[in-house]
């Protein structure tokens, strides 16, 4: 039997199901925010800046959903950066070590950052410059970067 509200509730499913996304391919709100055009050195400025001022869908925004859900930074934890500078050099990710997943992607770069980091919680040297990557993924040209993993520069 049809009803409005099993109309409802399939209508609810299937946005509760587009809004999960899959680990290889960026969200359509992603894509609607955050431009192909844009270069991996503006992505990674874009997710710091979002985390400097503690906005979590902002840096969600730039990162795949995997990232974005292990990443402490975008889940209330402030590193306190000061000093941050962002290369603008991108390099080919060197994948062979590297999971499944990030293998998945046809394009996979990294750009390294350094920053001073304040709280002394977060493992990094406090007051010190620290040298740190971001690896950006896309699967084509007209895909975003979003960023996949983070470690050391």
């Amino acid at each position: 039997m049809f009803t409005w509200s099993s109309v409802g509730l399939t209508l609810a499913f299937a946005v509760a199901v587009a809004g999960c996304g899959s680990p290889g391919q960026a969200r359509a709100d992603v894509v609607q925010q955050h431009t192909a055009s844009e270069v991996p050195d503006d992505v990674v400025r874009a997710y710091l800046d979002a985390v400097q001022h503690e906005d979590e869908d902002g840096a969600a925004q730039v990162s795949t959903p995997g990232f974005a859900a292990q990443d402490q930074w975008q889940h209330g934890v402030d590193p306190g950066l000061k000093d941050v500078d962002v290369s603008s050099e991108v390099a080919p990710h060197d994948t062979t070590s590297s999971p499944d997943e990030l293998k998945a992607y046809e394009q996979v770069v990294s750009v390294q950052v350094t920053f001073t980091v304040t709280d002394p919680d977060q493992g990094f040297s406090t007051g010190e410059p620290s040298g740190w990557g971001y690896v950006l993924v896309r699967h084509s040209d007209q895909e975003p970067w979003l960023i996949a993993e983070a470690g050391n520069g």
